[in-house]
């Protein structure tokens, strides 16, 4: 594993010297972000996925060096000089955090919003006496006898995350993978490919001999093999690094295996741009790069027509899949020699687009004088440092490229409207459903502050089924309303003994007094997922433990087959809903 991340820095130290040799002419206007979760728990086992304090401290980490990027107008420290280098955003609130000068978009789970929490506390830390402008300034901190107030935990400041599941429409452009059909389709015949069955067998004896001598009796054998080459990894890696005797047991050879086996997997279910779904072309596997980059240009373009008043700088937190996606659409897995772009990212990784000028100028410039250039930071160890790359296929002397060049490679393989993903994915969900019955359609973004969207599409036959159902309720209750306030109309109900009150009484917890017909409440399993047990910021310390090895009866493993095709646990609608068959327009609510 060392002596791999040596020779890749080495294959990378010429751009190092470039990258690092910004222009002190150069004037940042907005920066985009997406921005990889940090360590949690593993997908399988018993521990429900949830942020470690690693991957807290990780994210932490990149947003402390984002603000030393992005916010400081003085010289850096020397660790960060040597990672990046000073590119202050003209207008942005160094000290301040204002919301209004930020996009900050996650995924729903816990652990994702927990890393962007932890993120925007590094890139805008607790201040105290220093309020944001736009925010009240000083006057809504100071009392009418002249006490000044501060935010709680001296100083600490509040970001405006909002987290999207799959269900909501703008949840395209973040993960545009996990509820398109069409995506899983095709990650699931990768399982039978030609590739995928060698993979398979010649790794097979691999995987049962590991995990048998490592991890014995806490997998079901039939995940032992490379269709969950990912789960495998994932399992491994965080005993790996919280369990000695794992460790020495695994060590590092058999370790950077699996680890080799994961990147080569994941890149062919996320990067694979022959294989098509629905459509020929289409590039089905690469789903969720092709939207995020519709994205990229979407809140630029909203910043430079706003005269660079909004989208200051927008983050977005989620999976590994977009970056694999996007390094394939763009070209860089083919032309970096080290193949970092075909490899997972590491926890906390980030890769950004930076829209700049060359003039050192306060006045915002034309369209024409506008420059973008692309970054890249594989994880947030103190010497991975911030890299420029050049994208498209081009050479290190064209990295940065102007806006117009941008926009048009961009324009080649973004899918720019949401009615175009869903007719790709054949996406049944609700929202895809209602644009195809509208007139209109959603270009990247709907927002009610900041969209492009179409707010006056038609109502799809469904939605408006249920707008009649509830309309004809509402009439009906009032009229039940009239007739007993004005009609005489009453209610009468029977008496009823003393034993029969009791067992039709509403149940729960009732001490001594509980009957046997009184039932608790019960709680799923799955249910349990969702509750936020362990949660970094909730607990205080404790001993890190791996994942719990109980006992697994022998039968299908869970989800489709394995992490190429990861189920959040946040998405049980979008599961019941896969494969279905869409409602009928005639059919009645």
């Amino acid at each position: 594993m060392a002596s791999r991340s040596l020779r890749a820095l080495v294959a990378t130290l010429p751009l190092v010297s470039r990258a690092l040799a910004q222009s002190t002419n150069e004037t940042v206007w907005s920066s985009f972000a997406y921005i990889f979760y940090g360590e949690r728990t593993p997908l399988q086992g018993e521990l429900p996925p949830s942020l470690t304090p690693l991957g807290a401290q990780q994210l932490y980490s990149q947003g402390s060096l984002f603000r030393a990027r992005y916010l400081s107008n003085s010289s850096l420290s020397d660790e960060d000089n040597a990672i990046t280098t000073n590119a202050p955003i003209v207008g942005i609130e160094r000290l301040a955090l204002d919301n209004s000068q930020l996009s900050i978009y996650s995924t729903a789970d816990d652990y994702v919003v927990g890393g962007a929490l932890a993120f925007l506390q590094g890139l805008y830390p607790p201040v105290s006496r220093t309020f944001a402008y736009s925010n009240g300034g000083e006057n809504a901190s100071t009392l009418a006898n002249g006490t000044m107030i501060d935010y709680p935990l001296n100083g600490y400041q509040y970001p405006n995350i909002q987290s999207l599941p799959s269900t909501d429409l703008n949840s395209v452009w973040l993960e545009g993978h996990t509820a398109c059909a069409e995506y899983r389709s095709s990650s699931i015949s990768f399982k039978t490919s030609l590739i995928a069955e060698e993979m398979y067998n010649a790794t097979l004896d691999f995987y049962e001999t590991t995990f048998g001598d490592v991890f014995p009796n806490t997998l079901p054998n039939a995940m032992l093999n490379f269709d969950y080459a990912y789960d495998l990894y994932d399992y491994a890696r965080y005993a790996y690094d919280h369990d000695d005797s794992v460790r020495e047991t695994l060590n590092e050879d058999r370790m950077a295996i699996l680890r080799s086996l994961a990147d080569n997997q994941q890149f062919d279910l996320n990067g694979n741009l022959s294989a098509s779904g629905s459509q020929e072309g289409d590039m089905i596997r690469a789903i969720s790069g092709r939207t995020l980059a519709a994205k990229v240009v979407a809140q630029l373009s909203a910043h430079i027509h706003s005269g660079s008043t909004a989208n200051k700088m927008t983050l977005m937190f989620g999976s590994f899949e977009p970056f694999l996606a996007f390094f394939a659409l763009s070209d860089l897995a083919n032309t970096a020699p080290s193949g970092l772009f075909r490899e997972i990212p590491e926890p906390g990784s980030a890769m950004v687009f930076e829209l700049f000028s060359t003039v050192n100028d306060s006045t915002y410039p034309q369209e024409n004088e506008l420059w973008v250039r692309f970054l890249y930071r594989n994880g947030t160890d103190s010497d991975a440092p911030l890299m420029e790359y050049p994208l498209f296929g081009r050479g290190n002397s064209e990295a940065r490229m102007q806006w117009t060049d941008f926009q048009n490679e961009i324009s080649k393989f973004a899918i720019q409207e949401v009615s175009t993903w869903c007719d790709l994915c054949s996406s049944i969900t609700l929202f895809c459903d209602s644009l195809s019955y509208g007139t209109g359609s959603s270009s990247g973004w709907v927002d009610g502050n900041n969209g492009n969207g179409n707010r006056n599409a038609s109502l799809s036959a469904p939605v408006a089924g249920v707008i009649g159902a509830v309309t004809t309720l509402a009439v009906l209750s009032l009229a039940g309303t009239t007739a007993f306030v004005f009609g005489g109309l009453r209610i009468r109900r029977k008496g009823l003994s003393d034993a029969d009150r009791r067992r039709s009484s509403l149940g729960g917890f009732k001490g001594a007094e509980k009957m046997a017909s009184d039932h608790d409440v019960s709680i799923a399993k799955s249910g349990v997922k969702h509750e936020r047990v362990g949660s970094w910021e909730l607990s205080g310390p404790s001993p890190v433990t791996t994942p719990a090895p109980a006992t697994v009866a022998e039968s299908s493993p869970s989800g489709l087959f394995g992490a190429s095709i990861r189920h959040h646990q946040r998405d049980d609608d979008v599961d019941s809903i896969a494969g279905a068959t869409p409602v009928s327009p005639m059919e009645r609510v």
